[in-house]
């Protein structure tokens, strides 16, 4: 049967999401909080998610499974309760039942390796039980009895706060790394040529830098790159359409652009 899922972008509107920011204090650790809702939906939702360093946290708030594939090889998950979904080198496909309410903790890249001390390469494309990581295994339940989405959102900035409080500073390598990931989403550097020039003002070589990605966020400077430029460019494609301009986002031509997509998702464009 033909993958049908959708990329859902923030700032689309008319999709199912609830969103919610962090408080300055937990910026360096937290991306967003999301809530996907179907309590009056009639029929089921799936979702594509891009490959991206970032990390979830899936917390199940009423009873119903929700499943998961690898695009890349077609692997089926069904799963239930609360999970930690690691970074993805492929994309992935979730779909959800009428009914779901689900909360998440989006988690900035490396973060859930600092946390809960686990190496980034055994959370790359895999999914974990959270009650056997999380310090607050109460917080599930918690979540399933808090008065509504805004409430899940303080519940979560609380408990948050108290770990981050207990953890160890970052390292230079943290440091650089999280500097580099600045300069990707802000498009400064766009290709490889944009990469070497990173690594002479940073006073670091290649080798050195690579090293610091895969122990930091489990994947290599130029994959990161490379997930980064193809997710605001989709962004901007979908958006802007024919008027869209491959060269803003470091791509030599249109097929450039189109060879990542199917790199990196299996789809066309078009199915994105």
């Amino acid at each position: 049967m033909r993958n049908t899922s959708k990329v859902i972008f923030e700032n689309e509107k008319g999709h199912p999401l609830r969103i919610a920011y962090p408080p300055p204090a937990l910026c360096s650790l937290v991306e967003y909080y999301f809530e996907i809702d179907l309590s009056t939906a009639t029929a089921s939702q799936s979702i594509k998610g891009l490959p991206a360093m970032t990390t979830l946290l899936a917390f199940q708030l009423r009873p119903a499974a929700w499943t998961s594939v690898n695009d890349a090889n077609g692997k089926v998950l069904l799963l239930q309760h609360a999970q930690l979904l690691g970074h993805l080198t492929h994309s992935c496909s979730s779909t959800y039942a009428p009914g779901t309410l689900m909360f998440f903790i989006k988690l900035k890249p490396g973060c859930a390796a600092t946390l809960f001390r686990c190496p980034p390469a055994e959370l790359e494309n895999n999914q974990l039980p959270l009650p056997c990581l999380f310090k607050n295994p109460d917080l599930e339940e918690q979540l399933g009895s808090a008065d509504g989405f805004a409430d899940r959102v303080r519940l979560c900035n609380e408990a948050l706060q108290r770990m981050l409080s207990q953890l160890p500073g970052n390292d230079h390598r943290f440091q650089i790394v999280e500097h580099c990931l600045r300069k990707f989403e802000s498009l400064q550097l766009r290709n490889e040529k944009g990469l070497q020039h990173l690594c002479g003002s940073l006073h670091v070589t290649y080798a050195s830098l690579r090293r610091y990605f895969l122990s930091t966020v489990g994947v290599t400077p130029k994959f990161a790159q490379k997930t980064v430029r193809f997710k605001k460019a989709l962004q901007e494609y979908r958006s802007r359409g024919y008027n869209f301009y491959y060269e803003d986002f470091g791509y030599t031509d249109f097929s450039h652009f189109a060879k990542d997509a199917k790199a990196l998702t299996g789809c066309s464009l078009l199915e994105l």
